[in-house]
């Protein structure tokens, strides 16, 4: 109550006169009730609920709102410090507040947010081609953990394409995996098939990332043992080295026939 009291005076005082003393002012009175030990969560919330909502596009009200919850572990789980962070990069959109918000919304399990603003700050005029190959990495990562096997595929090879140097390595482990894992329904060489393509992403990953190479190895030995044998490929009439087209859950290779004898 007494904040509240004391608030609507300065708030009063500065819509009168909006000078740097009366902000400052109003600053210090915010830090001052944030530290005086009465500031829980929850009572930080019940404070600034109604002032977001009263004014949500107002920059000296959302800014300090998304200072004063973002400085406490518990607030910024809440929904107001969410609301705040979104009109915070309505406001003013950043690269910065695109990436803080996926990661907003990817600890709320918000999917669809999540990833919409992670591709934005990949597509932000801030971010150069080293940022966007680790972004594109993670959404690789994202994709992969929501189950979305084809866009996740699509955005680790977008890595590699930005920075094959430093996401090379990890992205063709982790398209090698993502293969692996499939359940291919065409037909019985399909559910092979998909480790021919498997070891071509480890080869390559071995190739972009020697220090990689013990990994990818051990995943190459292990997935050798699902290639077909040389009697069952002929059936299909396919040998070794043949040229062999697979599409499996929304992704599409072309890869090399390989048997065991």
């Amino acid at each position: 109550k007494a904040y509240t009291d004391f608030s609507a005076i300065i708030d009063a005082q500065v819509a009168a006169n909006p000078t740097e003393a009366n902000k400052t002012k109003r600053g210090a009175f915010e830090n001052a009730f944030v530290t005086s030990g009465v500031a829980t969560c929850d009572n930080l919330v019940a404070v600034f609920t109604p002032r977001f909502e009263a004014e949500p596009t107002n920059v000296e009200v959302v800014k300090p709102i998304v200072a004063l919850l973002g400085a406490d572990s518990v607030c910024v789980k809440s929904d107001l410090f969410l609301k705040a962070v979104t009109s915070m990069h309505q406001i003013e959109p950043s690269h910065t507040s695109s990436y803080f918000l996926y990661k907003l919304h990817g600890s709320k399990d918000n999917y669809a947010e999540a990833v919409k603003f992670l591709e934005e700050a990949i597509a932000s005029e801030e971010s150069d081609n080293v940022k966007d190959a680790e972004h594109y990495m993670e959404l690789a990562a994202y994709n992969f953990k929501n189950g979305n096997h084809a866009k996740a595929v699509a955005a680790a090879k977008a890595a590699v394409e930005k920075d094959a140097a430093a996401q090379g390595g990890k992205a063709n482990i982790l398209m090698a995996n993502i293969w692996a894992g499939q359940k291919c329904t065409a037909n019985d060489m399909d559910n092979r098939a998909k480790y021919w393509v498997a070891v071509d992403y480890l080869t390559k990953a071995k190739a972009a990332d020697e220090t990689l190479a013990e990994e990818a190895n051990k995943l190459i030995s292990q997935y050798r043992q699902y290639f077909p044998k040389t009697e069952d490929a002929f059936m299909y009439d396919l040998t070794d080295g043949k040229a062999y087209s697979i599409s499996c859950g929304g992704m599409n290779a072309t890869t090399t026939v390989r048997t065991i004898k």
